[in-house]
């Protein structure tokens, strides 16, 4: 007897099977079941923007990007062809517009950020979403003066709900007082640290009463005798890595937060919401500190003016990690750093990332990393450093 396969799925069909996952958070579904629907008609702009912003939502902006680039291709041939189309293709338009944008965040992409919120703006005056997302865009990108003008614009048109203008009111408020009163950036970085290494003493605390151990470093025995940190396989040779907290019963870590910790400085609550780059003056370059600098997952950004400086850079970085893994900047007792990425390449070979897990180590490391930078500045001229979250300059 012959079988009869089943049917298949409409691409409507399939697409709203994927909206109903992505409301149970299953985006990993949504995604297989958008894919399913792009395959079957590989034309339909929403179905392409709809897996796009799927893939942003999974954290591969590498993969969503193309595709919202995609479906704002076709959505405009569809209107070339189709004049009658396009009110309501301008409607769709706008919303991948935005779409777009996040991806280009995501991708430390910020002048194609900003040229993706202005053709919003351009089209629709006003519109909201572009008009705030482009206003902390530029506060990310340190320029404060353009961003305070976005920003203000945003709450005068007053087109959005009034928790979303309150909210701007009160983060222009505090910017404004921030630069007025001269607070020093490094009071930031200031806040960041106590904050973490509070929390940290705390849990520290309770799990040694239980036989539990605070910053164990992951070690082993070499081949001639001697006792050598373990490096990740594949990672750095300075890349030793300590744990938060082990029971050395039983070999169990134990982390302190789920989630990289970012605080707000007394009296500036609300810059905590957003990134802003303040200038930390009087150094030998553009210094920034962003609000968002958690200490144990802190982003270190340098820009050169060249490229070549790479290799250097990151001899430096190994060696002042390692002081700072041996407690140059703590105690007899603690206050060692814990963990430092790989080097993460940016803007074609300029610029360089890393994230380090600062653990309970004082803020004199980063007054010790700016000594050193500003010793490598005299062989590679550096344009920009970042101390937390936020885009270098393009």
């Amino acid at each position: 007897m012959a079988t009869i396969d089943p049917p298949q799925q409409t691409p409507e069909a399939l697409a709203e099977r994927a909206l109903k996952a992505l409301s149970e958070e299953n985006p990993r579904e949504a995604r297989k079941l958008l894919l399913e629907a792009v395959e079957a008609a590989p034309d339909r702009p929403d179905l392409l923007n709809a897996l796009g912003v799927v893939h942003l939502q999974l954290g591969e902006p590498e993969l969503g990007k193309p595709l919202i680039e995609q479906a704002i291709a076709v959505l405009f041939a569809e209107v070339a062809a189709h004049p009658d189309r396009k009110v309501q293709a301008d409607t769709m338009v706008e919303g991948f517009l935005l779409s777009l944008a996040a991806a280009c965040e995501d991708l430390d992409l910020p002048g194609e950020a900003q040229a993706a919120y202005l053709r919003v703006l351009v089209a629709t005056a006003g519109q909201p979403r572009a008009r705030q997302g482009l206003a902390h865009l530029l506060f990310a990108w340190g320029d404060l003066d353009a961003g305070r003008r976005e920003l203000s614009r945003y709450v005068e048109e007053d087109r959005d709900e009034d928790p979303y203008i309150d909210g701007a009111r009160a983060f222009l408020d505090d910017v404004a007082r921030f630069v007025k009163e001269d607070i020093h950036p490094r009071e930031i970085l200031n806040a960041h640290r106590g904050s973490y290494v509070d929390m940290f003493d705390h849990y520290a605390a309770t799990q040694e009463k239980l036989g539990w151990v605070a910053e164990a470093a992951r070690m082993r025995r070499a081949p001639d005798g001697r006792i050598v940190p373990i490096i990740p396989e594949g990672a750095r040779p300075y890349a030793a890595v300590r744990v938060d907290l082990v029971n050395p019963n039983t070999s169990e870590i134990g982390q302190v937060g789920d989630q990289p910790m970012v605080v707000a400085l007394a009296d500036y609550q609300a810059l905590a919401r957003a990134q802003v780059l303040f200038a930390w003056r009087d150094r030998a370059f553009d210094l920034r500190v962003s609000t968002q600098a958690p200490w144990d997952q802190l982003p270190i950004q340098i820009l050169f003016a060249g490229t070549g400086a790479i290799e250097d850079a990151d001899a430096l970085m190994g060696d002042w990690y390692m002081a700072g893994w041996d407690g140059a900047w703590g105690t007899k007792d603690g206050g060692r750093m814990h963990y430092i990425s790989d080097p993460d390449v940016r803007r074609d070979g300029r610029a360089v990332v890393y994230h380090v897990d600062m653990g309970r180590s004082s803020v004199a490391a980063m007054e010790d990393l700016l000594r050193r930078l500003e010793g490598l500045h005299g062989s590679h001229r550096i344009e920009q450093v970042i101390f937390g979250r936020g885009y270098l300059r393009e």
